[in-house]
């Protein structure tokens, strides 16, 4: 275990809340663009409309605690992709001077058909990335109305922090797109991920973390099978948070480790993938 540059456990929390929500956006509810997410709950509430969205217990509090945490939050464009069914949220949050990217997990059969997608196609030079994954981000110029929408935002808000995050396939495009952010824009760009399969060969692995303006932290909990796909000539990148039931350990993006770490022989469960499990680790273990 390494001590590593570190992220606060309140943000890793926030930034997991609205990769929750980002499921049910679309599907349950929305919010107009110029309503912030504190006024949308509020109304909601108040008029009773927040028990007919067929949330459940704990969506509905995680919804209320981003609306606490971020009062000022809008959401600013919300693309849904008929073809690949990418799902991915644009959101600014005046209170906390942020800009978030914030990509939807495996859903649909289509999802899935991506994820399954395992062959490799050259990103640029000898960077190799997932062809799944690229076509996802790319096909239809996804990648292109995100990048036009966070400069545009960045613009109007140069001090103003840039995140990027998602779960599962949500989590791979936020590492990819992430990547291309930190390549086109001058600002910082944070990806903040969740149960991530890997993305890229070596050449991913050694640009990714040589990007100066780019920080990875990858949280991942002990046994998540989906962190061990895919594994033959793909490789993780960023900083690791492993949650297991009583711990949280750090490992940086170099760190030594067991040859079958993150690979099927210890990461092997598909209910520690769930994005509930990865909720109530982070609340119940955090970190100074």
């Amino acid at each position: 275990m390494y001590n590593i540059n570190m992220i606060s456990h309140s943000l890793t929390l926030e930034l997991l809340r609205v990769t929750m929500l980002v499921y049910d956006y679309g599907a349950k509810f929305e919010v107009d663009s110029e309503e912030t997410l504190e006024t949308f709950v509020a109304r909601v509430t108040e008029s009773g409309d927040i028990d007919t969205l067929g949330i459940s217990a704990l969506q509905r509090r995680v919804l209320e605690d981003a609306a606490a945490q971020a009062p000022s939050g809008r959401v600013c464009k919300f693309i849904s992709h008929p073809k690949t069914d990418l799902q991915v949220g644009i959101t600014l949050s005046e209170h906390n001077k942020r800009i978030c990217v914030v990509f939807r997990g495996s859903e649909s059969k289509t999802d899935w058909y991506y994820d399954l997608s395992i062959m490799k196609c050259r990103l640029r030079d000898d960077i190799w990335v997932h062809s799944g994954f690229f076509k996802q981000l790319f096909e239809g110029g996804v990648y292109r109305d995100i990048l036009t929408e966070v400069r545009r935002l960045v613009a109007e808000h140069p001090d103003y922090r840039v995140y990027v995050t998602g779960h599962s396939l949500g989590a791979a495009l936020a590492s990819l797109c992430g990547y291309e952010l930190a390549n086109d824009i001058e600002n910082d760009v944070t990806v903040v991920s969740f149960a991530s399969p890997r993305v890229g060969n070596r050449k991913w692995k050694a640009a990714f973390e040589g990007m100066p303006n780019l920080q990875h932290y990858r949280v991942t909990t002990q046994r998540d099978v989906v962190t061990a796909f895919p594994y033959f000539r793909y490789y993780h990148v960023g900083e690791n948070i492993r949650l297991s039931v009583k711990a949280v350990k750090m490992f940086g993006s170099n760190a030594a480790r067991s040859w079958y770490e993150e690979t099927f022989l210890t990461c092997w469960s598909p209910s520690e993938h769930m994005c509930d499990v990865y909720y109530r680790r982070l609340v119940e273990n955090g970190w100074a």
